[in-house]
């Protein structure tokens, strides 16, 4: 695969080029921790601090100081090398477990950060993290024994995007056109994605321009054993988008062979019309709305155009509908500048379209306009498809192209990297009102040919690797388990439940198959359904560390006895890490030398740890009685008058009372409060 970048380089990179200083004291690696971090690093330990505890690997920061030496001893202590130095810059090696209190370590004024990010061409779809493909990559599911086929119209720049490392340098492509494998670059990034989501899949890939040439791809694909084909292309006219017709014929053989077909929607949600012929006056145009014989586009010059009618009369019709683009209003003189009046005459060849190409020499606004060949011809459904400018008379519903619309195929709309609908993204039902699509996916993602691939073309592929990780999860599962998979974790992105937009929601996985999907889990690589996140940091108890987030690891708190979900284990206002952290150093507490977390007065002399100046010595003989229950470290008549009550009300002798009280005989008190204790305080409060 080659080094391969994070999905999420560019926010790190954004990062500390904004120069994120957050102070180590926010990571709850150590309270009062001197060193500062960048905010790369900062979220690299809160997100992987559960993976690196027990990792040997070796990780690589930079080190910023003017007096590398003041850190040398922390380097060697913590198994660390530095490598090389130049300024203040220093880059120190060390394994990733050592990380975390290597820097609560540092002194006071350095810096750490990881090396600024560098990249070869090689470039990670940011939708793998975003619907929980990196999950799976992560427990081993990447798609190892999935074949994957992608039928596409152009792989240009293949071989770039292989010596990248974007694809891998062992796929299989067949050029079906005989013009090579180029031409667009569409099925390079379609490929792209789909690797990013199953780097271990084994890809099949094939040009084709023609129906007949998709056949033959899908046969041969049949016969190489392939599990999963993706197809981001729409085909047009060939049916009436209702899960008929040849491109279906191909998806359902597809099927028979136990093929995972997965297709994008479209992006023709505002380039599309759908109606019946309407004809209120007679004169034999469409009125595209009431009173309205045209739909306007607007063009531009040079650009090449091209606008698909079919009408609901297939296979073959006698039903003639002629097809023209004006070049201004009809009625008030337009000319016609381009049509297709094919005859529908009820032959074998009577196919219900007419399809219209035009380049345009002047930009402007030009107007479509769908006529009946004679007065009898039937009103039928018509659907209108622009594969260029949006449409100004537009019908968004069914707005589906084919084989999206077939049954046999896993239908894909997009949304955004923020989860929003994109508003070009075909929507459903089908004509025969069948719920399209399936589910969503991200669109607008980074490939080594593009700085924002969009379209359904985009989502389709995550779905498709998505489906690969699945299958090397699941072996055994059928198509249909495939499809479950998928829609009951999908995230709900849109109106509840199902929408025609985004399907069932934006695919989501559930790696670890505890019944949360990635989005909602908060230990996505461990089963945890109950999702217990006791101090509420994100991280479920069932992968946090440190569940009780009071610094100390829940095996040091199973060690000496604390209970790793409570903060403050004896409740005497001091945490746990702070008692244990006594001596400076939690990870090796000692009785006798940190506090007692399980003791609210370690040294028993009636004072908290919390409020006990010297909280390991039993301190009896300083008289401090005043206020009582609250001394406030002075010897003075008030303390004498304290004592002369104690005399008269033993009832107001407590633990704390007699820690400070009883002073006679000096250095062994005897255990009371009698006449000779206040003869010695008096004795005090006069010196």
């Amino acid at each position: 695969m080659g080094e391969r970048k994070s999905a999420q380089w560019q926010k790190q990179h954004a990062a500390i080029l904004g120069c994120v200083f957050i102070v180590s004291s926010l990571l709850s690696i150590s309270a009062g921790a001197a060193g500062s971090v960048s905010g790369q690093l900062y979220s690299f330990l809160k997100r992987e601090k559960t993976r690196i505890s027990q990792s040997k690997k070796l990780i690589t920061v930079i080190v910023e100081t003017d007096n590398i030496s003041t850190t040398q001893n922390i380097i060697a202590k913590h198994d660390g090398q530095q490598r090389y130095s130049r300024g203040k810059q220093h880059q120190i090696s060390l394994p990733e477990k050592q990380l975390k209190s290597f820097i609560q370590n540092l002194p006071d004024g350095v810096f750490v950060r990881f090396p600024y990010p560098n990249q070869p061409l090689a470039v990670t779809s940011q939708g793998v993290s975003l619907t929980g493909g990196g999950d799976m990559q992560a427990l081993g599911y990447a798609g190892a024994g999935a074949k994957i086929g992608v039928i596409d119209l152009g792989f240009s720049g293949l071989a770039g995007a292989q010596a990248s490392g974007d694809l891998p340098a062992n796929l299989v492509i067949t050029d079906y056109t005989g013009t090579g494998n180029g031409g667009i670059s569409h099925g390079t990034n379609v490929a792209e994605i789909v690797y990013d989501m199953a780097p271990n899949a084994q890809l099949y890939l094939a040009k084709i321009g023609t129906l007949l040439e998709m056949e033959q791809a899908t046969a041969d694909m049949l016969a190489a054993g392939v599990r999963i084909i993706n197809h981001s292309v729409g085909w047009y006219a060939a049916a009436f988008y209702d899960g008929t017709g040849p491109i279906c014929d191909v998806t359902n053989y597809a099927e028979t062979g136990n093929i995972m077909w997965v297709n994008a929607m479209g992006n023709h949600r505002a380039k599309h019309w759908l109606g019946t012929f309407s004809d209120t006056d007679g004169n034999l145009f469409h009125e595209f709305s009431a009173g309205n014989n045209f739909n306007v586009v607007n063009l531009s010059v040079g650009v090449s155009v091209r606008f698909i009618l079919n009408w609901d009369a297939y296979p073959t019709t006698n039903i003639d509908y002629d097809f023209y683009l004006y070049d201004a209003d009809p009625v008030a003189g337009g000319v016609v500048v381009a049509s297709s009046t094919g005859r529908q005459n009820g032959t074998s060849s009577s196919y219900p379209y007419e399809i219209l190409d035009y380049v345009p020499a002047t930009s402007g606004a030009y107007y479509l306009v769908v006529k009946k060949s004679r007065s009898s011809t039937p009103n039928v459904r018509l659907t209108l498809f622009s594969l260029g400018p949006d449409l100004g008379t537009k019908t968004y519903t069914s707005s589906i192209s084919q084989p999206a619309d077939c049954n046999s195929v896993f239908s894909v709309g997009a949304t955004n990297l923020t989860d929003s609908p994109e508003g070009f993204s075909s929507e459903g039902p089908t004509t025969d009102g069948r719920l399209k699509p399936d589910v969503a996916a991200p669109d607008r993602v980074v490939t080594s040919l593009s700085s924002s691939f969009a379209g359904t073309s985009a989502a389709a592929p995550h779905v498709t690797g998505a489906l690969a990780s699945l299958l090397s999860q699941n072996p055994g599962w059928s198509n249909l388990q495939f499809r479950s998979g998928l829609i009951d974790t999908a995230k709900d992105v849109s109106t509840v439940g199902f929408d025609s937009r985004t399907g069932y929601g934006r695919i989501s996985l559930d790696a670890d198959r505890d019944g949360v999907n990635h989005d909602n889990d908060n230990c996505v690589l461990v089963p945890n359904l109950d999702q217990i996140d006791t101090d509420n940091d994100l991280a479920g108890n069932a992968c946090d560390s440190d569940d009780d987030n009071d610094g100390l690891e829940d095996s040091l708190e199973a060690s000496i006895g604390t209970n790793p979900l409570l903060v403050d284990t004896d409740g005497d206002g001091l945490s746990d890490y702070d008692e244990v952290a006594y001596d400076g150093n939690a990870a090796s507490y000692i009785a006798g030398v940190d506090l007692n977390p399980l003791a609210i007065d370690t040294d028993l002399d009636g004072l908290a740890d919390s409020s006990d100046p010297i909280p390991l010595v039993f301190n009896y003989a300083d008289g401090d009685l005043a206020p009582l229950g609250s001394p406030d470290g002075l010897i003075n008549a008030a303390d004498y008058v304290i004592a002369k009550r104690l005399l008269l009300d033993t009832s107001l002798v407590t633990n704390m009372v007699l820690a400070h009280g009883d002073l006679y005989p000096p250095g062994a008190p005897d255990g009371v409060i009698n006449l000779s204790d206040i003869l010695l305080l008096k004795n005090l409060v006069l010196q």
